[in-house]
Order: C-alpha cells, then structure tokens, then sequence
C-alpha cells in the first residue's frame, strides 16, 4: 500500500473540492478533518492522494495513513447531515427527554464542520425592488403590516418569495413574486 504524503494528501484535498471525482462517489460514514477544518471523504481522500481506487484498499489502511500524517477523521454515521435530518433528530429528542438529558450531560464539544457545494440563483434586484415597492409595506400573503423596520434605512421588512420555486424552474419575475413577513414565507417553505 502507497503512503501519501502531506503534499499528496493536500493535493487530494484540493481535487475533491475542485468537483475532481475519477471514481463513483458512494455512501461515506468516515471523514477527514483537514488543516483548514474541511471534511473530506476519507477513503477517496486518500485515493486521490495515492492514485489508487477506493476499492483497492480498507477504510482502516487509509485511517492509519490518515493518523501517520496527523489528520483527525470522524464517523458521521448517524449524524443529521441535512436539514431534514436535523429537524428529525430535534422530533426524535422532544419524545425522549430523560435520554435527550442524559446525552446533555455529556462534555460538550466542538460541532462538526461540514464542507457544503451550493447551487445559488443570481436574482434580478429590479423584480426585487419592484414587488416589494408594489406592497407598500403590507404583507402579500397575510396582509398585515410589516413586523419591523430595516436598521440600515427605515424600510419596512419584507421578503420576497417566488410562487413557483426557482429551483424547481419558477421565473425570476415580479408575476410569480410575492412580498411577505418572514412568518408567512416561512409557512411557504415549511407550513
């Protein structure tokens, strides 16, 4: 088995977060902690750092080259990484609040960091402006007033909500556009 060295293992890094994948990226329980704090995939990781596919080698081979350079890795099998997994975990704990108490009790510790790619629309600020000078204030959805004012100018708070969600093809127009309080664009997503 090759032994990376940091500069490989660096340089593994450095592809995996440039979207750099030779191999078929499968379920992953276990994650290297780089310098700067980023998790990767251990096991591809260390394969990108050697050259070798994932399956040529054990999860333990690579956690001891991973040891040997001085990378912490953790499991996060089991853990809530998305949302929807989050807000499971808070449902799971609210039913059970001696053992929720007992995990409490525990020593604190940092949380785990995760390293996130993100698809994000860049929005017209014209449609923007637009809805939200057509709602003069009022909530479209509620049609009350909005709950507070902006620091920065006054300007009553309102967010503006697409009807049909870009990421599901909505329109970036002021049709399907909406000015809203944060409550009612909360219901929108999650209501």
């Amino acid at each position: 088995m090759k032994k990376p060295s940091l500069a490989d293992l660096e340089y593994g890094f450095a592809q995996y977060a440039e979207g750099y994948r030779p191999w078929p990226d499968r379920g992953v329980d276990w994650f290297v902690v780089s310098k700067l704090g980023a998790l990767f995939p251990l096991k591809y990781s260390y394969g990108l750092a050697t050259n070798q596919r994932p399956a040529s080698y054990t999860t333990n081979q690579a956690k001891s080259a991973m040891r040997h350079l001085g990378f912490p890795y953790v499991s996060l099998k089991g853990q809530a990484l998305t949302t929807k997994h989050f807000d499971a975990g808070v449902q799971a704990s609210l039913k059970n609040p001696n053992e929720r108490r007992k995990r409490l009790s525990s020593p604190s510790r940092p949380p785990i960091q995760y390293v996130v790619s993100q698809v994000i629309f860049s929005r017209n600020p014209d449609v923007v402006a637009e809805v939200l000078d057509r709602a003069a204030g009022i909530c479209e959805a509620c049609n009350k007033p909005a709950p507070f004012c902006r620091a920065s100018d006054s300007s009553p708070y309102l967010e503006v909500h697409h009807i049909h969600m870009l990421a599901e093809g909505g329109l970036d127009t002021v049709e399907n556009a909406i000015a809203v309080c944060p409550n009612c664009h909360r219901r929108a997503h999650y209501g």
